[in-house]
C-alpha cells in the first residue's frame, strides 16, 4: 500500500492536521514505525522534533534525526521509516504559497535547483524557537490559531532562507517546474493512468490540444513518457518492496507478467529478479 500525504490524511480527517488556507497544511506527526511507501502530491518541510527516520527518496538514502529538516518536492515516491520516538512537524505548501513568498519578501533565488533538501538546524537558535512556538500553538487551539501558524511558519521559512542560502535551490526547483500542471497532474496520478486515453480524459483535453501541449512540455510522446514513469514505479516497486513480479507487473498497468518482463529488459537490460537482488533496499 502507498500512502498519499497529505491527501490521505485529509481524507481521513486527522486531527493532528490543520488546513490554513488551500495551498497551506500543517501537521504534527507521530507516524507508525515500520517502511512505509509514500507519495506526496503537494510540497514538503518536516522538522524533526525528536527521534529520527530514514528516508529513500530518488535512490538516495537520508537518514535524519532530531534538529534535522526536509525539503521534499511534489509527485515523489519515497520509502519511510521511523524510530519509535519519532516525532515532527510538517508543513504541507502548493507551488503558490512559495512564489507568492518569494514576490512578497524579493528574495533572490540561485540558479542551481534542488527537488530535495536536507538541513541540521540544530545550532540556530532562531529556527528552534519559531519550531517550539508552532508547537505550542498547534496545541493551544485558540481563536487565533490558525492565523499565528500562518505567520510562524512564514516566519520560519524565511529563517530556514536566511541560515542557509542552500534554501534557495529548493525554491529555484518550484520555479522551474511551477505552471507545469500537465506534468504535476500526470506524475501526481501515475497510479491510475494505463493509456493514453487515460491520460487525456485525466486533463479534460481533446486529442489534438493534448498531444500539442504535451510534446511541447516533454519534449516526447505521450506513450514513451507513459511507459517510461510506469518503469520508473516498477523499479521503485522491486528495490523497495516484498511485491513479487506479477503484483508489480499488474500495479504498474501491465496486462501479464511476462510482457512487463520483456518491456523491462528492454528499459533495464536485465529481468527485475536480477535488478531486485542487485538493488534492494534493505
Amino acid at each position: 500500500m502507498t500512502i498519499t500525504i497529505p491527501n490521505y490524511l485529509i481524507e481521513h480527517h486527522e486531527p493532528t492536521l490543520i488546513k490554513l488556507n488551500e495551498g497551506l497544511y500543517l501537521e504534527r506527526m507521530r507516524t507508525p514505525t515500520q517502511k512505509v511507501l509514500v507519495r506526496s502530491t503537494m510540497h514538503g518541510l518536516t522538522l524533526i522534533e525528536s527521534g529520527g527516520k530514514e528516508v529513500k527518496l530518488n535512490g538516495t538514502l537520508h537518514r535524519i534525526e532530531k534538529a534535522h529538516a526536509i525539503f521534499f518536492s511534489q509527485g515523489n515516491y519515497f520509502t519511510n521509516q521511523n524510530t519509535p520516538d519519532y516525532r515532527a512537524l510538517t508543513i504541507f505548501f502548493d507551488d503558490n504559497y512559495i512564489l507568492q513568498l518569494i514576490r512578497k519578501h524579493t528574495l533572490p533565488v540561485p540558479s542551481q535547483s534542488s527537488p530535495t533538501l536536507v538541513l541540521s538546524f540544530g545550532s540556530e537558535a532562531n529556527i528552534l524557537r519559531l519550531t517550539q512556538n508552532i508547537v505550542s500553538i498547534h496545541t493551544a487551539k485558540t481563536p487565533q490559531r490558525n492565523t499565528l501558524l500562518t505567520l510562524y511558519i512564514e516566519l520560519l521559512i524565511l529563517e530556514l532562507y536566511t541560515a542557509f542560502p542552500k534554501t534557495g535551490t529548493f525554491f529555484r526547483h518550484i520555479l522551474d517546474t511551477s505552471g507545469e500542471r500537465m506534468r504535476y497532474v500526470l506524475e501526481s496520478n501515475i497510479d491510475i493512468l494505463h493509456t493514453v486515453s487515460d491520460m487525456q480524459h485525466l486533463l479534460r483535453m481533446g486529442t489534438t490540444a493534448f498531444h500539442k501541449h504535451f510534446h511541447k512540455q516533454f519534449g516526447t510522446s505521450p506513450k514513451a513518457w507513459l511507459d517510461t514513469q510506469r518503469m520508473k514505479k516498477a523499479i521503485f516497486l522491486l528495490t523497495s518492496t516484498d511485491k513479487s513480479i506479477t503484483e508489480i507487473a499488474t500495479e504498474c498497468g501491465y496486462a501479464t507478467a511476462s510482457w512487463f518482463i520483456v518491456q523491462f529488459k528492454k528499459y533495464c537490460k536485465t529481468t527485475p529478479k536480477a535488478y531486485r537482488e542487485k538493488n534492494r533496499y534493505k
